[in-house]
């Protein structure tokens, strides 16, 4: 875990690091067995589980990144699935195929490279690739629920997946390849608001998913 000097922001981290467990044990409560609910505490769960040893440095950083490897494209074949019954048959189809084609390529890349490898490049093309499936999913959201767009589920995960994302990808452009403080604080934050609007998402009485047509 990154050592501030700090000891408000130091005790800030360690409680980031389980804000996933919040809308996960909500679900649990509440809405368990239920669509979307399911999918949202998978993905809850992914997340904590890939996050957790980076804040407390558990592992080595070739470990860390096997791990992130790993989970990213469970995590993005969720959120692929967690949009899916909102999106038309057509953008259904084409989606899919965009990610076969890509999940393909980054494993066949992974497997000759090495799935320790640890590229700043490769972190930002897989966060640019979960960016475009969220925001190729808020229309629809949108367009379904009109004025109730509020009630749903599906628009707070993307709203709070955007959010981290954006603000990675913005560290990404403006700072060095090299971790800082600056920059932890900054996505320590950001995951605060992301799981937050998680917690929103699963809040007892949302809706559930229409079934696909």
């Amino acid at each position: 875990m990154l050592i501030t000097g700090n000891s408000f922001i130091d005790y800030l981290f360690i409680a980031i690091t389980f804000l996933p467990l919040i809308p996960a044990v909500l679900t649990l409560f509440s809405n368990f067995g239920k669509e979307p609910f399911t999918l949202i505490l998978i993905i809850c769960l992914v997340n904590f589980l890939r996050d957790i040893p980076t804040h407390l440095h558990m592992l080595t950083p070739e470990d860390q990144a096997i791990l992130n490897n790993i989970c990213y494209p469970i995590e993005l074949l969720l959120f692929a699935r967690l949009f899916r019954p909102i999106r038309t048959k057509t953008a259904r189809y084409i989606l899919t195929i965009i990610l076969v084609a890509f999940l393909s390529s980054l494993l066949t890349w992974l497997a000759i490279k090495g799935f320790g490898n640890n590229s700043p490049g490769l972190e930002t093309i897989k966060n640019g690739i979960l960016l475009g499936v969220i925001l190729l999913s808020l229309p629809p959201i949108v367009q379904s629920k009109g004025l109730d767009v509020f009630r749903s589920p599906l628009f707070w995960m993307a709203g709070g997946t955007l959010f981290y994302l954006l603000i990675i990808l913005l560290l990404e452009w403006v700072s060095s390849s090299s971790p800082s403080p600056e920059n932890s604080i900054f996505l320590s934050l950001a995951a605060l608001v992301r799981y937050l609007l998680y917690t929103l998402a699963v809040w007892p009485h949302r809706d559930e998913l229409p079934a696909e047509g």
